[in-house]
């Protein structure tokens, strides 16, 4: 099934059930979503958390005075505490991992420095769109469950973007062998993308999606046992704050994996997003940023909004992608400037040997 098959479905479940009352809405939800529980007990709780979610959601919607619109998901029996800390809190970005064991800093691989080539970048010089989806360049959306592993799916989809661009193929990629084999995360319980980047240029290797595949938990590591058919010379920060121009420059090449904060008054407004133009506030602030990180992938622009790719499956969101304001503040709309990084390839006469999509 395709994104856009899975968002239709989704969008005819939003649209059918809609007008039910809450209780058979519920009833329905619960069998497309393959949903049960363990007693009536927990289930009572799931439908009445699902009943306040429906609420919020109706409310939003009839304000009419947003750029997108909200809707019932795989997330609606789930209150938003519960959302956060499994999706959000326990995120990928350098400031959630700074409590981890780090690498030693003597030891980390070459990083481009920031006055490289998406320094001083001029916007006239860039195109004015950019859509590595249509342009092939993107796998299809991918659902990291209950994992609290979105640092390994956002860097998995800038490494699978940059070998199509580079080498030829589009392969899906492994972010179970991130999980397993990155020494400095912890696994489902967060991580760091400038880890997972570590890992693939030290080690010179990420393996294909199905012949490592995706478990959602984190299990013993076995890279030695499959072929790597990926592999990057290093990894770059793209230069942030006040830079817009600096990221687009770095989307208009490749896809980006990026890091987004929300303040809990803005996270049932991304757990719930439906479709349209997400807007942060005037300031370009999802609310304040305590602890609520996210890694996604930038996938492209257009002059209003930026093209995320997330891994929450397609039936979340514009299957399974967002559109975020653009926003040329300090730190970017939800701060999507702070903590770009994209990897860098090697040349293509020194490459071992391209990926093959097979």
């Amino acid at each position: 099934m395709t994104a856009l098959t899975c968002q239709a479905a989704t969008d005819s479940q939003n649209d059918t059930f809609r007008e039910l009352p809450v209780e058979e809405h519920f009833e329905k939800w619960m069998v497309f979503h393959g949903r049960s529980y363990a007693d009536e007990s927990e289930k009572e709780k799931r439908f009445n958390i699902f009943k306040k979610n429906k609420e919020y959601v109706e409310s939003f919607n009839n304000a009419g005075n947003h750029t997108f619109t909200l809707g019932i998901n795989a997330f609606s029996d789930m209150t938003d505490e519960e959302f956060a800390d499994i999706y959000l809190r326990r995120n990928c970005s350098r400031t959630a991992s700074e409590h981890r064991p780090r690498r030693p800093s003597g030891n980390k691989p070459l990083i481009e420095p920031h006055n490289g080539p998406f320094h001083n970048v001029s916007l006239s010089a860039l195109p004015v769109a950019v859509d590595w989806v249509r342009l092939g360049a993107v796998t299809s959306v991918k659902n990291q469950g209950s994992c609290g592993c979105c640092w390994a799916f956002a860097t998995v989809a800038a490494v699978e973007g940059l070998n199509k661009i580079h080498y030829g193929s589009l392969v899906d990629l492994s972010e179970q062998q991130l999980i397993d084999c990155e020494p400095y995360s912890e696994g489902c319980g967060g991580g760091s993308m400038d880890d997972a980047y570590d890992y693939v240029v030290e080690n010179d290797r990420l393996a294909k999606e199905k012949d490592y595949p995706y478990v959602g938990q984190k299990r013993t590591c076995r890279d030695d046992k499959v072929e790597s058919v990926a592999s990057i010379k290093g990894y770059a920060s793209v230069p942030s704050l006040h830079n817009e121009a600096a990221l687009l420059a770095a989307v208009a090449g490749q896809p980006v994996s990026a890091s987004i904060a929300f303040g809990d008054d803005y996270v049932p407004r991304f757990k719930n997003y439906r479709g349209g133009v997400y807007s942060p506030d005037p300031r370009g602030y999802c609310g304040d940023p305590k602890g609520n990180f996210h890694d996604i992938a930038i996938v492209g622009y257009l002059p209003s909004y930026w093209i995320i790719k997330n891994s929450w499956g397609t039936g979340w969101g514009e299957g399974g992608y967002m559109r975020l304001a653009r926003q040329a503040n300090v730190v970017g709309p939800c701060g999507i400037f702070r903590e770009a990084v994209h990897p860098i390839p090697y040349p293509i006469d020194a490459k071992p040997s391209p990926p093959m999509a097979s």
